[in-house]
């Protein structure tokens, strides 16, 4: 089954979702496009490239952090706190995937809108794990897409790089 052959790669493979995008966007003007499993390397170039353009979202990215979000929220609520108490929750994200990074991200921007404060503030109450450990600064080879979440080894005491998720 399928087309056996490599997978389109760099400009070629964009040209196509271009492509793509352009001819629903022209038959469908008020279609939304949902972006679904699209490889990491893709997901959120593509979901840059296009959310200002079309009417589109990544599931991974956007979808799953939105049910997410919801669960932690009403996490919250269940123990009968108010929603505003979600900023003080230490929250540890086990994944460091698309759907894991579009989940941080979602509920940083949950508190940093509830709080008012700033992302950098915001960022202090996550924790990011992959199948690794705790994500830090310290991190060789360390992906692009989950350095704006590493923590800097000086701002979690007791913590290294690395560190498994029952240390954290």
């Amino acid at each position: 089954l399928g087309l056996r052959q490599p997978r389109l790669e760099g400009e070629e493979y964009l040209s196509i979702v271009d492509e793509f995008m352009e001819a629903v966007h022209a038959r469908w003007p008020k279609a939304i496009v949902q972006f679904e499993d699209f490889q990491m390397k893709w997901a959120f170039e593509t979901l840059e490239r296009y959310k200002k353009r079309f009417c589109m979202f990544n599931d991974d990215i956007q979808g799953t952090a939105g049910v997410a979000l919801a669960g932690l929220l009403g996490s919250v609520r269940s123990q009968g706190r108010p929603l505003s108490d979600f900023v003080n929750q230490k929250i540890v994200v086990v994944g460091a995937g698309s759907a894991g990074l579009g989940v941080l991200k979602m509920a940083i921007q949950a508190v940093e809108r509830i709080s008012g404060c700033s992302e950098s503030a915001a960022k202090s109450q996550f924790f990011l794990i992959d199948k690794n450990g705790l994500v830090t600064t310290e991190r060789n080879n360390l992906d692009p897409a989950a350095a704006p979440f590493a923590k800097n080894p000086r701002d979690i005491d007791g913590l290294t790089e690395g560190a498994s998720i029952i240390e954290v």
